[in-house]
């Protein structure tokens, strides 16, 4: 088996603000290099933050932006691999896309195949995606945040032959409510965020890495979601589990923070075991997360209405099509107006 030194940053992000937020991440970047890291994962949506309403699309970029560049250059500085997740703009359409950059200057790319609950409003998921990056340290897969909650993840994994899985997220919870989203349902959305690399790790014997988020969420929802409840904070608690399904490294809810550590690369095998597919394909999905109640307002909220909802928004939207026009217009590049801090609150 191969060691590899990986690394995951959980940081703060500020709404819009593309360039302030990888300046912030930078010296970061420098701490895991000095503990030896090879591999950095950041969290989804770090450079432009998670805002759920039109104005996010004025955080968009192509792959010659400037959150591309500078993983490009920070790769290339510190000859590391070093990844995170862009609202990618691609002629009339958005994607949440996860680009990796190599020493040599050569970028991979995966799309998030769904776009889940009020995500639909503002990017398409690539269904098609194989979410699988091959690299010079090896086979490595990718789940962007809710892409690791579905079975199909499964065939990517196994059929693919990974060795060894990144999970960039922008896991958060809105703020307790007795109707909507009572204590206990936040409790098990805080168990769910650490379970979930322990459990590929076991079920796959293949190492993990989260990356998420932590701090304040300010950002308004889309109704009817946005009726029911209100933003609060990311939950945090990025990890690094070894294949046995050992949790090697892990950082609280609200702290920024680095961890490194070395894990071992599963070896390929041949052909992928589809014993474990089928074990994995069963019981997974929103609807089987370990906590009935949980489990509950996943399928209420997030995969019923809402999605179809914000699915029909999103075809229908002309502004999502002169948004993108805009992004292609100034050349990738994203812009940062008053609309995003007041669509956050900050204005």
């Amino acid at each position: 088996m191969s060691p590899l030194r990986v690394a995951a940053l959980q940081l703060r992000a500020e709404n819009g603000q593309v360039e302030r937020n990888l300046e912030h991440a930078s010296p970061f970047i420098r701490r895991a290099v000095e503990q030896g890291a090879q591999l950095l994962l950041l969290p989804e949506f770090y450079s432009s933050g998670y805002l759920q309403s039109p104005a996010i699309w004025d955080a968009a970029e192509s792959l010659d932006g400037p959150t591309v560049c500078f993983l490009k250059e920070e790769a290339a500085r510190w000859h590391v691999h070093l990844g995170a997740s862009i609202l990618e703009a691609d002629g009339d359409d958005f994607y949440n896309a996860f680009v990796l950059a190599s020493p040599s200057g050569r970028i991979h790319r995966v799309r998030k195949r769904r776009a889940p609950s009020y995500e639909a409003y503002w990017f398409r998921g690539s269904v098609d995606d194989p979410c699988v990056i091959d690299c010079d340290l090896g086979r490595l897969s990718v789940g962007i945040c809710a892409d690791n909650h579905f079975g199909d993840m499964a065939s990517y994994i196994e059929r693919h032959q990974s060795q060894l899985h990144l999970m960039p997220h922008c896991y958060g919870v809105p703020r307790a409510n007795p109707w909507t989203f009572p204590a206990e349902l936040i409790e098990a959305s805080r168990r769910q965020v650490e379970v979930l690399p322990v459990r590929y790790a076991r079920h796959f014997g293949i190492p993990v890495v989260l990356a998420n988020q932590c701090g304040p969420w300010t950002s308004p929802l889309p109704s009817p979601m946005g009726l029911l409840v209100r933003t609060d904070r990311f939950l945090g608690r990025s990890a690094i589990v070894s294949a046995l399904g050992n949790r090697l490294r892990a950082l609280g809810e609200e702290e920024e923070g680095v961890i490194v550590d070395t894990v071992e690369l599963r070896p390929t095998r041949g052909r992928g075991d589809e014993r474990i597919i089928a074990g994995a394909q069963g019981p997974w999905g929103w609807t089987a997360l370990g906590d009935p109640l949980f489990a509950t307002a996943a399928l209420a909220l997030k995969i019923g209405a809402m999605e179809w909802l914000a699915r029909r928004s999103y075809e229908r939207s002309e502004e999502r099509r002169r948004s993108a026009r805009r992004v292609h217009a100034r050349g990738g590049i994203p812009t940062w107006p008053e609309r995003i801090l007041r669509a956050s609150g900050n204005a």
